[in-house]
Parts: structure tokens; C-alpha cells; sequence
């Protein structure tokens, strides 16, 4: 009993699940956003939105990705042996207490050194000059977050999360479509054999959502909200109205309306109009995920 109670106050200590870790959190004056979920999912339409309420999103290259904290997660992939399209040793990473120390502790030391002015940009970094001191709403967004949120909660420990999750057909559709067309894909190391049938996409997005809806950040059920696409698509103003006091971030009625316009709502259940996927719905309705989340009807 004696060691279970050094195990507890270790850990509240820390801030961390692991006592063994020894690593103090960062401390921030708001807990980051991290925006997880599968790719393909509506991640990047979501971050787009919240960044117009202004969310600090950090600098990015393409689909609302910040730069940087991309790179600190493709260091984690490495670092464990995943991949976005193979993410499981990710979370037996944890198994291993030297690595999950030397991970953490890069993960740190790049978010409290002058780098960070690649996520900030010149003028907030001049303004704030650490993510410590931010003192509007900040975060960013990574499918790959769904798997590294785990070593990300330990370095901030009350960080919250928007998980966003879409029909498991469309996913795989979507997911295929971009490794069969696109020729700039079939040549990047992101290329993914296992994405190119509908099957093997299917499975990596199983995967995501049940990694997803097995988070927990330290600040429990509160600290976490779950999206689904198809809802976001149908009743955007509701969605955005909760995400909006989730983040603290003001309500502002005229850019409401206009991202509210733009929406395609014709994008959900997109399967339901091409005869070969809905002939794959058939074999996969049955699933588990695709029945707790309300795609088997």
C-alpha cells in the first residue's frame, strides 16, 4: 500500500500518468486545443472554422496543419516506429519507460525554446515570446494527435480536445481516392499501400476512432468534446456555438453566418451516390464502430 500511495502523490505531482517520468509539465496560462481525429474526417475544415473566431492555429503549410508541432509528432513516429497509416507502436511506446522519458523530454524542451516562434509567427512570438505566457486560446490540429495525445498530455497536462469523426465509408473513399489519383502522393513517403482498397483505409479508420473515443485527458469528460461530421454539416451553428465556449473563444454573429453559407452539407453520407460503395457499406455496416456511432442504419 505504501508504494500505491507514492505512485498517486508522484503522479499528482507531475501532472503525468507515469511516476516514473520525473518530467515537469509546462506550465501555460491556457491549456492548448489539440484537434484530433481521422484523417479525412473534416479536421482541417474544423480548425479553419475556430481559427476565424480566432483560435491560434500556428503557422501551416497546408490543411491547417501547424508546421511545427507537425514535425514534433512525425519525431514521435520515428522515434516509436509508426506511421500515420501504421499507428499502433505509437501506443506501445508506452510500454517502454526510457523511451517514453527521452520523447517527452524533446517534446519540452522544443516548446519552451525559441522555435516555438515557428508556431507563433514574428508578431505574436515578439509579443508573447514562450506558448507559457499566451494568454488567448491556442492549439493546433494533426490526425496523427488521435495517437501521440497520450505523450502530449504529459507535457501539457490539462490540455483540452476536439475529437471530429465522420462516416467510416466516406473515410475510406476519400482516403483511396487519394492514393490511387494523386501522383505527388504516390511518391511522398505519406504514401500509404494500406489506403489504396477500401478495405485496408476502412481498418486504419477503426482504428482512429476507437483510439479516439479512448482518450483521456487529465481533466476528464470535460476536458474533451466528440464531433461528428455529419451533424457539423447538418446544424453548424449549434455545433459551433458549443465548440466556440469549449475554446473561451467570443461568439461573432457575422462571421457565424458567413461560415454557416459555405457549408456543403451534400458532402455527408456521400457513399449513398456511387453503387460500389454502398455495396462495401453492406459489408462493413455491421461493425461495431460503424454501429456505436450510428452508421449502421
Amino acid at each position: 500500500m505504501g508504494h500505491r500511495s507514492g505512485f498517486e502523490s508522484s503522479e499528482r505531482a507531475c501532472g503525468v500518468a507515469d511516476p516514473h517520468l520525473s518530467i515537469e509539465p509546462v506550465r501555460t496560462l491556457r491549456p492548448p486545443v489539440i484537434l484530433v481525429g481521422m484523417h479525412r474526417s473534416g479536421t482541417s475544415l474544423l480548425t479553419a472554422v475556430l481559427r476565424e473566431f480566432g483560435l491560434i492555429t500556428g503557422f501551416s503549410l497546408n490543411n491547417e496543419e501547424s508546421a511545427f508541432f507537425h514535425r514534433l509528432n512525425l519525431y514521435i513516429e520515428r522515434a516509436t516506429g509508426g506511421r500515420w497509416d501504421d499507428p499502433e507502436p505509437i501506443a506501445r511506446a508506452h510500454a517502454d519507460a526510457h523511451l517514453l522519458r527521452q520523447i517527452v523530454r524533446h517534446l519540452k524542451k522544443a516548446v519552451t525554446s525559441s522555435k516555438i516562434i515557428l508556431y507563433l509567427g514574428v508578431r505574436l512570438f515578439w509579443r508573447y515570446r514562450s506558448l507559457e505566457r499566451v494568454d488567448q486560446p491556442w492549439g493546433w490540429k494533426d490526425p496523427r494527435n488521435t495517437f501521440t495525445f497520450d505523450l502530449w498530455r504529459r507535457v501539457f497536462p490539462h490540455a483540452r480536445v476536439i475529437h471530429i469523426y465522420r462516416h467510416g465509408v466516406d473515410v475510406a473513399a476519400s482516403l483511396r481516392a487519394r492514393e490511387v489519383n494523386s501522383r505527388v502522393q504516390a511518391l511522398s513517403h505519406y504514401a500509404s499501400m494500406r489506403c489504396r482498397t477500401l478495405s485496408g483505409a476502412f481498418g486504419l479508420w477503426r482504428a482512429y476512432v476507437e483510439k479516439a473515443f479512448s482518450l483521456q485527458p487529465e481533466d476528464g469528460e470535460r476536458a474533451i468534446r466528440h464531433v461528428r461530421y455529419e451533424d457539423f454539416l447538418a446544424s453548424p451553428e449549434q455545433t459551433v456555438r458549443t465548440l466556440l465556449d469549449f475554446c473561451e473563444l467570443p461568439v461573432r454573429p457575422d462571421v457565424l453566418r458567413r461560415i454557416t453559407a459555405r457549408l456543403k452539407p451534400l458532402r455527408a453520407f456521400a457513399f449513398r451516390r456511387d453503387p460500389e460503395l454502398r455495396a462495401f457499406y453492406e459489408e462493413v455496416r455491421d461493425d461495431p464502430w460503424m454501429i456505436r456511432l450510428g452508421y449502421s442504419d
